[in-house]
């Protein structure tokens, strides 16, 4: 099958390091995989690209810079221009089927595919309308216009049944909507890295207990929870706990570097900045455990499922789709937005670790069983298959 993979979300460099980057990169390295032939269309077709992607055709979008057309001018001005581009590539690359990631005022998609009758399954991962409001001028516009986009679509792969429920709050029919979470591909991170190696390089090399954090920073991820926990804890003397914070881009990590500079001077606290994916196993590795103080209310972290696949112990919060992922209560999930809760389970891990190792191996198997790229992508090619055989029969 030949799927046209469409992404017209400015934000996201196709090949990049965000977790939004890694969901695409990984759906379509699985669907090819699997022997479907894809082609990308993207507004950012921008990052740094693996070996097996190098072949992948590419199709930018366009994506208009000018201030002068605000936020919400630039994303209706490029759905506009975005039909040319999409009906050339199809004409080109004569795709069975669409697989698209829904972006704010983007309906060049559903066009496309009502024009040549293609089947569609448009991803939906947030309502981008209220994540984005503080840039938006017409926020109100936005969300009847997001709305209408989601309505009208053929089928819905939605990050998670939370999502599903408050599409269905908003007045949208979710018959045509299945769950399909975050995940992972076990390839790239397992077997699981010698931890020594990253911890010899920061010279941490006498038994010490290695808390990380792994992530973009983004606000729901609550990166600041991580570094109040860790400046308490080192203004206590707890000498034994060392810091290791991954990701993030550099004016960030600069800001809360900046908090901790006498501790990361003093070989306690670092900072990797962003990492390459290929290198993202071995700092994990690297970690005795991983703490996740935050999450979206309506999704998972990609970092859950690759740190799961390593088989670290992580803490994070018991939002609905994170229990949903963790099958319900567990020593390891805190009440979200509770600090306090947060520290308990931290010091719970440092007092008694051995503990955590059980849950966290069972964790890793779930994850490994139920939650792979390549599951997601079978079960998302069967169902485009079923779309395209109806639409023939009918």
């Amino acid at each position: 099958m030949r799927i046209l993979y469409i992404c017209g979300d400015h934000g996201i460099p196709a090949f990049g390091r965000k977790g939004a980057s890694t969901h695409m990169r990984e759906m379509i390295a699985s669907f090819r995989k699997l022997g479907h032939e894809v082609m990308l269309a993207s507004a950012d077709p921008g990052g740094d690209r693996r070996p097996d992607e190098q072949d992948i055709p590419t199709v930018k979008l366009p994506a208009p810079t000018s201030r002068l057309l605000g936020f919400d001018g630039r994303y209706l001005l490029a759905n506009r221009l975005a039909r040319g581009t999409l009906r050339r590539a199809a004409h080109s690359f004569r795709p069975d089927a669409i697989y698209e990631r829904f972006a704010l005022y983007f309906a060049a998609g559903d066009w496309l595919a009502r024009k040549y009758a293609i089947p569609r399954i448009l991803e939906v991962n947030a309502l981008l309308s209220e994540e984005q409001r503080d840039r938006l001028h017409y926020p109100q516009w936005a969300l009847k216009t997001e709305l209408n986009v989601i309505r009208r679509a053929e089928a819905i792969a939605s990050i998670s049944r939370y999502m599903i429920e408050e599409l269905a709050r908003r007045g949208i029919d979710t018959s045509n909507a299945r769950p399909f979470s975050m995940a992972v591909n076990p390839d790239r991170f397992l077997p699981a890295p010698d931890p020594e190696v990253r911890r010899e390089q920061l010279g941490w090399t006498g038994g010490e207990i290695v808390l990380g954090y792994v992530g973009s920073m983004n606000v729901y991820h609550q990166a600041d929870w991580f570094m109040d926990l860790a400046e308490k804890m080192l203004r206590r003397g707890e000498d034994r706990v060392r810091f290791l914070i991954v990701g993030g881009s550099a004016t960030k990590v600069e800001k809360h570097r900046g908090r901790l500079v006498r501790w990361v001077d003093q070989g306690r606290v670092h900072f990797t900045g962003s990492v390459p994916q290929s290198e993202l196993g071995g700092w994990i590795s690297a970690m005795d455990a991983v703490l996740i103080p935050g999450a979206s209310p309506q999704s998972t972290p990609t970092k859950i499922f690759e740190s799961a696949a390593v088989g670290r112990p992580i803490i994070l919060p018991a939002t609905e789709p994170i229990r949903e992922i963790c099958g319900g209560d567990a020593p390891y999930l805190f009440p979200p937005q509770d600090f306090s809760a947060f520290e308990a389970r931290v010091r719970n891990f440092l007092s008694a670790p051995e503990s955590f190792h059980q849950p966290a191996r069972r964790l890793q198997q779930r994850v490994l069983s139920d939650y792979t790229w390549d599951r997601h992508a079978a079960q998302l090619a069967e169902w485009l298959q079923a779309l395209k055989q109806a639409r023939q029969r009918g």
